[in-house]
């Protein structure tokens, strides 16, 4: 089985490397990258599909990339099996003006400063000294234009009713101490039993918590076997 990671609003995959190590023994993983120029969900969704492998696989999408992979999910691709979606949404989490997001533009998001005040949002108690290293290099990779033009996409987004509509099972790993994403958005996703499960952790629940993201992603996929 394929295992195919979306990753947040970075894009870069580099957060993403402790899950995959973790999941790879067992299956065949590959972290997206998406190209830092873009941005919108419309311009991803084609360049997403033209890099899914020919066999069977599984997408977990991470944060913003949740709506992603709903709307790949809708265009049925040949090969997927299911869903694993990670402290995520369907719709818009927050209320917000849009006009806010200008403002990242703006904002000097690769220096030390910012990383430091962004991380009790991301990481909580559970941050330290490599993941703060490993954040920093990533945003190193993404134009502050890019990660405003991705938070105007996550303010105005709703694939509510196409996550009604998917015929391909799906769990949701629910971050427990999510700062970000409220716990409500993952009731869009309470379809079946045991389709939401809590893992203690903060909203970047794969990189605080990959081992256990991991043993409920590979019991999920043992389904598929």
């Amino acid at each position: 089985m394929n295992i195919v990671i979306l990753p947040g609003l970075d894009g870069t995959g580099k957060l993403l490397s402790e899950a995959g190590e973790l999941l790879s023994p067992a299956h065949m993983v590959s972290i997206v990258r998406y190209p830092a120029d873009l941005s919108r969900y419309e311009d991803l969704l084609p360049w997403v599909e033209n890099t899914l492998p020919e066999d069977d696989f599984l997408i977990v999408a991470e944060s913003f990339s949740g709506p992603l992979a709903i709307m790949l999910a809708s265009r049925k691709p040949i090969g997927l099996k299911g869903l694993v979606f990670v402290a995520t949404f369907a719709r818009t989490p927050v209320a917000l003006p849009a006009f806010l997001t200008y403002a990242v533009e703006r904002m000097p998001i690769k220096s030390r400063a910012l990383t430091w005040l962004a991380q009790p949002f991301l990481m909580g108690r559970w941050s330290g000294k490599e993941f703060t290293a490993t954040f920093r290099q990533a945003m190193t990779f993404v134009p502050a234009a890019t990660i405003a033009r991705r938070l105007r996409e996550v303010l105005k987004v709703d694939t509510l009713e196409k996550l009604h509509q998917l015929d391909v099972p799906f769990i949701y790993l629910l971050a427990t101490n999510d700062r970000l994403v409220p716990s409500r958005m993952s009731l869009d996703f309470d379809r079946a039993p045991g389709a939401i499960i809590a893992i203690e952790g903060p909203h970047f629940l794969l990189q605080a918590n990959a081992p256990d993201c991991a043993r409920h992603i590979l019991s999920f996929a043992a389904r598929f076997n």
